[in-house]
């Protein structure tokens, strides 16, 4: 089923990735950035109708949401299975895999796509269940980035887990009290597993990794929400490759 989406970086992503089918471009009359004009023409260049119409009509699409004047009507994102993702993998040694426990906010969860996508992360693992999906709020907030990585939804995360383990990967799990992020010796192939912000993560995905991580606080703050952990993690990370 079409989803409704909006935003201007989503809708030029999605024209540009080519890894979705699109049905139609809104865009708001009047529209005065360079941006429209650059949206439009991927769209056209796509054979995409695109049709001008008043705020109201983007309004009553969109939502009372921060659209930019710009609605897509397009296929959900692709979902690749397990094992297609491995079998794109080029280089085990510098290949960083994510995992998310329990994320159930769709705006971390588009954040965490977000730093995903910027960061070297190339597969985003989701649970079927008790999880977060690509919602357009997440998408909105992910800002394009879900056309850039390989999202995985599966339907038993400590499965998949072992499953990875088998074909080589070192576990990591994210959480208060572990080994500073920065002093961790990882070895790749590396599934880095991001709990909620509240529970962290569940007592039997923890017992499948090889290390703990955490982040070093300074400032009395208790904790990161898991948007802002997964980026540092994902930049530390970053720096080992």
């Amino acid at each position: 089923m079409p989803q409704i989406l909006y935003g201007l970086n989503t809708a030029e992503e999605i024209l540009n990735g080519g890894r979705r089918r699109v049905m139609k471009l809104y865009i708001v009359k009047g529209g005065k950035n360079g941006r429209f004009d650059r949206i439009i023409d991927a769209a056209r260049r796509q054979n995409v109708s695109v049709e001008f119409c008043e705020q109201k009509k983007i309004e009553k699409m969109a939502g009372p949401v921060n659209h930019q004047g710009v609605v897509i009507e397009a296929e959900p994102p692709r979902k690749m299975s397990l094992d297609e993702a491995l079998g794109q993998i080029a280089d085990g040694k510098k290949t960083v895999w994510a995992a998310l426990d329990g994320i159930t906010d769709p705006m971390n969860l588009g954040a965490i796509i977000r730093s995903a996508a910027c960061l070297g992360v190339t597969t985003v693992l989701l649970p079927e269940r008790r999880s977060a999906s690509m919602t357009a709020s997440a998408q909105k907030t992910a800002s394009g980035a879900a056309e850039r990585i390989n999202i995985v939804e599966v339907g038993n995360l400590n499965q998949a887990v072992l499953k990875l383990k088998k074909k080589g990967f070192w576990i990591y799990g994210l959480a208060m009290g572990g080994v500073p992020i920065h002093e961790m010796d990882f070895v790749f192939p590396a599934l880095l597993l991001i709990g909620s912000e509240g529970d962290g993560l569940h007592q039997k995905t923890r017992e499948h990794c090889d290390g703990l991580v955490g982040i070093v606080q300074k400032g009395g703050v208790e904790s990161l929400n898991a948007g802002n952990a997964a980026a540092i993690a994902f930049y530390e990370l970053s720096k080992k490759i």
